[in-house]
């Protein structure tokens, strides 16, 4: 026992200096960073500068994101989204409702909102450009296909071979790349089928897209956008959010925006003309003079932000200028300069301030033993009850500060020990992570086209009740079902199962899906977006064992999550990292972690949608394409109440690559009727439990129960029935 203890010690002690070592290895780095960043840029910028000169008809795009830097001619990320919609499908209104909303949709300043889709997407040098020299046809990217695959129409028994035969291709190189494609089908009820495709540029960067505007589902209203969505997916709390930091951050420029507003309503003669009467002091004047600093400020930030098509510098002589403007207003010349000194130091003021300054004195020492009462008073009352009653006490108005300022800095205490854990987590989490036995998905050669598949819909309440039974969440028991369908693709294929997969996971809300964005559509979608962990999945784990896997791996990995999101919303790590470094890290990370997982979660009353020409949406099937070497992306859908598995594997892995879509409705529907059946067979033994129990027992003259004698035990009682005792026990005598 001690010698386990002093190697748990030990190993404690071991891991301890690993951390300090690993942290301040990475603070050593961020010179090298800070430098890296500054390199990058400029060359960046100047390369951009070179390719704009020699190719002057081109829109080079300036920003890089992972997917730009993992894109390649055979391997492209294209986003699909399938959509089944109920009724008749009538293809011009669809057509009008695409053109009026999307393609030909304008600003507020009448120009197009959407122009990156009338351009061509083109590659030179390693980088791409906008080519705006291209002819545009909408017919070309509509597409109202023939619904005949194979010589057999298209209906639900080969509408996934015929949409994976489409996914499959590449966009036309001299076209936009995005494609809107109708696909009627041959069903019992009538519905249809629309299969949307777009590159990933045109998604981001300035005067993009969002995904939900080529989907043309109606929206939601901004409250009801705010439905949460943390108790839906352990994979939505990936890092804790501060809450008391941002909400002191709030009331700390609250407050001194009211300092402010009262400074300038007193100082500045634009807004008091009564403060140009007489002639300004020195403080009078250097609060003349911050003022039209900071209001030259606003205004060159406010030019910069306007003026998008004619881009404005920030420089020190338009600084200076904008300043001398803002004097000027203020009738501030040089000669008040000069005098204000004069105007402070004026011996005619002397004698009324020594008489109010003795006055003041007075008064504040005759009032402080009663101001020194009361605040202790409304110490004490803020102790007892959390409440100040004395509201002329500095107690009063500055408590919740107070109280907001020790609660913020124990959070800012706890986030500083998840940046010191932060880089030996990260490493051990990715690089240092064990990926076993090698397998199939690892070690396989792609060829970059795609196929996909889905599977058929699971009721969602049937998750959800099996995994409130198993203690679980229903994304464990979907991660769980798909490491079973992992399994049995590895046996399709002749393959050795191997013990665990490494697999990167994320999950997002619906209206990362829907949302347009026009308004606040852009802004919404990036706040949604969410980090990523590593997961090591074992293969035929419990749904159990596969929550402790990612309780454990979102709990350790919180910077790597942060640092995700980081790079996803402001582009840290593609800014800061030369690209071909950060290629090369992503190529060889995704070679260990070669199977993508994600979910788009929905909340628990979500309905089924409407489109904007009012036709029902039956269901969405969303695809994350694959891309750098990783083989298989799995996403699971949850749509009003149904849940599915959405499969996009490389073209080599087909025909198997259905398997995985087919096996895991199977696994669920397993896992369910097993749960199912486990409870209506302990709800059976509680009932017969019931039944045997002693009954009381009536005789004429006299009410006796069976189980005051002998009292009624369970299985889970380990002490035996109590006597009762007929007589008392016999009394000691005591021995003198």
């Amino acid at each position: 026992m001690e010698q386990e203890k002093r190697e748990s010690i030990r190993e404690r002690i071991a891991k301890e200096i690993y951390i300090y070592c690993a942290f301040w290895i990475a603070v050593s780095t961020l010179p090298v960073l800070a430098l890296s960043y500054v390199v990058v840029r400029l060359s960046k910028h100047l390369w951009i500068k070179l390719l704009t000169s020699r190719y002057p008809h081109l829109e080079f795009i300036r920003t890089d994101t992972v997917r730009s830097l993992l894109d390649t001619q055979r391997n492209q990320g294209i986003i699909n989204v399938l959509l089944c919609i109920k009724g008749s499908c009538n293809k011009e209104q669809i057509r009008n409702e695409l053109i009026q909303h999307v393609i030909d949709r304008r600003d507020k300043d009448g120009e197009l909102m959407f122009p990156r889709l009338r351009h061509c997407l083109v590659s030179y040098w390693g980088n791409y450009a906008w080519d705006t020299n291209v002819s545009f046809r909408p017919e070309n990217h509509f597409i109202v296909s023939n619904a005949v695959y194979r010589g057999r129409p298209v209906s639900d028994a080969n509408i996934q071979d015929y949409v994976s035969e489409i996914v499959s291709k590449y966009f036309p190189s001299d076209q936009p790349p995005w494609q809107y494609i109708v696909i009627p089908c041959v069903s019992t009820e009538p519905k249809y089928y629309i299969l949307v495709r777009v590159h990933h540029m045109l998604l981001s960067g300035t005067k993009s897209i969002n995904i939900g505007d080529l989907l043309l589902i109606e929206q939601l209203k901004p409250e009801e956008r705010t439905t949460m969505y943390e108790n839906l997916s352990p994979l939505n709390k990936l890092f804790p959010t501060p809450k008391v930091l941002p909400e002191l951050w709030g009331k700390l420029n609250e407050s001194l925006s009211n300092i402010w507003n009262e400074f300038i309503s007193e100082y500045d003669p634009v807004e008091n003309p009564k403060a140009s009467k007489s002639l300004p002091g020195a403080f009078h004047v250097a609060g003349l003079i911050l003022i039209s600093a900071a209001s030259a400020f606003r205004e060159i930030r406010k030019k910069k932000l306007t003026d998008r098509a004619e881009p404005t510098f920030f420089t020190a002589a338009s600084f200076f200028s904008a300043v001398q403007r803002e004097l000027k207003r203020r009738n501030l010349t040089v000669s008040r300069l000069i005098f204000s000194p004069l105007v402070t130091a004026n011996p005619r003021k002397w004698p009324r301030l020594t008489v109010r300054t003795a006055l003041t004195a007075t008064r504040t020492f005759i009032k402080l033993p009663f101001r020194i009462k009361d605040e202790l008073i409304a110490l004490r009352e803020l102790k007892n009850i959390g409440n100040v009653q004395q509201t002329q006490t500095i107690t009063w108005r500055y408590a919740k500060l107070m109280q907001m300022f020790t609660h913020a800095t124990l959070e800012a205490w706890r986030c500083a020990v998840e940046v010191y854990k932060a880089p030996a987590e990260l490493w051990a989490d990715t690089v240092g992570a064990d990926d076993g036995k090698r397998h199939l998905l690892q070690t396989a050669s792609l060829c970059g086209r795609k196929v996909v598949s889905w599977s058929r819909p699971i009721p969602r309440v049937s998750i959800e009740r099996s995994g409130r039974a198993l203690g679980v969440s229903s994304t464990d028991v979907a991660l769980f079902a798909a490491t079973d369908a992992l399994r049995a693709f590895f046996h399709s294929v002749q393959s050795e199962a191997p013990d665990y997969v490494l697999t990167t996971a994320r999950a997002a809300p619906e209206e990362f899906l829907f949302t347009f964005a026009e308004g606040d559509g852009k802004q919404y979608k990036k706040s949604q977006t969410g980090g990523m962990v590593c997961l090591s999945l074992p293969i035929g784990a419990t749904p159990r064992r596969i929550a402790s896997v990612i309780s454990e791996a979102c709990n350790r990995q919180r910077a790597l999550s942060g640092a995700w999101a980081l790079q996803t919303r402001c582009g840290a790590l593609t800014r800061s990292v030369p690209s071909p470094l950060a290629r090369l890290t992503l190529n060889l990370l995704s070679r260990r972690y070669a199977v993508s997982y994600a979910e788009i979660n929905a909340p628990p009353d979500a309905k089924a949608r409407t489109t904007l020409w009012g036709q029902t949406v039956d269901h969405v099937i969303y695809w994350r394409p694959p891309q750098a070497n990783i083989s298989m992306s799995l996403t699971v859908i949850q749509y009003a109440d149904t849940v599915r598995l959405a499969v996009m594997s490389d073209a080599r892995l087909s025909p198997s690559h259905n398997v995985p879509a087919n096996r895991w409705p199977v696994a669920v529907e397993q896992l369910v009727a097993k749960v199912d059946h486990e409870i209506a067979r302990i709800a059976a033994r509680a009932e017969m439990r019931l039944e045997e129990m002693p009954q009381t027992v009536r005789a004429e003259g006299e009410e006796t129960t069976a189980y005051k004698s002998q009292p009624y035990t369970t299985e889970s009682t380990l002490r035996p029935p109590k006597t009762e005792s007929l007589s008392p026990p016999l009394a000691r005598k005591r021995l003198i």
